[in-house]
């Protein structure tokens, strides 16, 4: 018999009559697309979202304060899908109590706040899972098998790159809309979707950052950044470098790349380029990769990766960025329903988050370099 999960949700759209929203959408394919998971509650301020929750979940409770719904609502676990100043409230006061957290990315909005959700995750018999959907990519678990199969070796340069012109999202997402002022939040502070993939190929800790911003050319506007770029050092001198750019007139719509220079080879997840000419797949991302270790082959090799999708998830491609929303949820209710561990753990999750909030301090002060300390470093 299949053990029911009561499954919470804060954070349930931001306009549903659209047939948008993260958190609607996660809690429809949990609930929909694994037996013994049912809703128990759901947290949402805006009245709008919070009828359409109530119309499309009626057995669960539906509540606009989060302190009552963990008081009222018995539940084993809870997806947080809100803006991010919220993500390590919530998560600690959900673990204070032992319920498993799922939350979105990135972790925390704070140095603050990751030594809070850090403390309060050490007294919690609970788990804290960080929803990085980008960790679960089939393209960086090729990687890991070839990094195991010693195909690659070490990597000791990386690159990774989020192009997204989010502007058409403001409307619907303010939360995305840069504002200048004391809870001003950069680009580079969202580099979860970079660092996460390449933070499970390199095992060390950035310890040194400096980041560099553009400002706006673009639509010149106060507090607003068109691209930023940041370089991040290990303890053994592995260097990555990342650049942000959320306003942009470049023609690819959202993509990442990411590439590792490593001690036997190379690994690409290339950007797409589309040209007048191009054939759909020319117009692809491509994931390649070349070893030394192969006798006598001098050429890249191409992996048949398409988008984030993985083989054994096949049949999941429709159910969220290509497959790995399913990924994601599928891992976190194994987890929950044995107690752990954790699929992508919070320590993980503070990893490919502090250094963006670091990185923006170092623009703040004209690219300084600057020393990023985690909460198990000042232990």
């Amino acid at each position: 018999m299949t053990q029911e999960i009561k499954l919470g949700l804060v954070g349930y759209g931001a306009d549903p009559e659209k047939n948008i929203g993260r958190g609607r959408s996660l809690l429809r394919l949990a609930t929909q697309g694994f037996e013994g998971v049912t809703a128990a509650a759901i947290c949402e301020i805006t009245p709008q979202s919070l009828e359409v929750a109530c119309k499309e979940f009626p057995n669960a409770k539906h509540l606009a304060d989060f302190d009552q719904m963990l008081a009222e609502a018995p539940m084993d676990a809870l997806l947080i899908e809100t803006p991010a100043h919220l993500h390590a409230e919530f998560a600690s006061k959900a673990l204070a109590r032992n319920i498993h957290v799922l939350s979105d990315i990135p972790t925390v909005n704070s140095v603050e706040e990751g030594n809070i959700l850090w403390a309060a995750h050490q007294k919690s018999k609970a788990f804290y899972m960080a929803g990085a959907n980008p960790n679960m990519a089939g393209w960086i678990e090729a990687a890991l098998d070839l990094k195991k199969r010693g195909l690659l070796g070490d990597p000791y340069y990386a690159e990774a790159a989020y192009l997204h012109d989010c502007r058409s999202l403001w409307e619907v997402t303010p939360w995305r809309k840069p504002k200048p002022g004391p809870k001003e939040r950069l680009p580079i502070q969202y580099c979860t979707h970079s660092l996460g993939p390449v933070l499970k190929l390199i095992d060390e800790d950035f310890e040194w950052v400096s980041c560099f911003d553009t400002g706006s050319h673009i639509n010149r506007e106060e507090g607003q950044h068109d691209a930023m770029t940041a370089t991040l050092r290990t303890k053994s001198n592995v260097v990555v470098r990342l650049l942000v750019s959320f306003i942009n007139n470049l023609p690819v719509g959202c993509q990442h790349t990411y590439r590792f220079f490593t001690t036997k080879g190379a690994f690409e997840r290339t950007p797409s380029y589309v040209t007048f000419q191009s054939t759909e797949h020319a117009a692809q991302q491509r994931t390649l990769f070349y070893s030394q270790e192969l006798y006598g082959y001098k050429s890249w090799i191409e992996l048949p990766i398409d988008a984030y999708s993985r083989p054994e998830y096949a049949n999941k491609k429709d159910s969220g960025h290509g497959g790995v929303d399913y990924a994601m949820l599928d891992v976190f209710i194994k987890a929950v329903r044995t107690g752990g561990p954790s699929p992508i753990s919070l320590r993980e999750g503070l990893r490919m988050t502090l250094p963006g909030i670091y990185a923006a301090e170092s623009a703040r002060k004209g690219g300084e370099l600057t020393r990023i300390v985690y909460p198990w470093s000042q232990m």
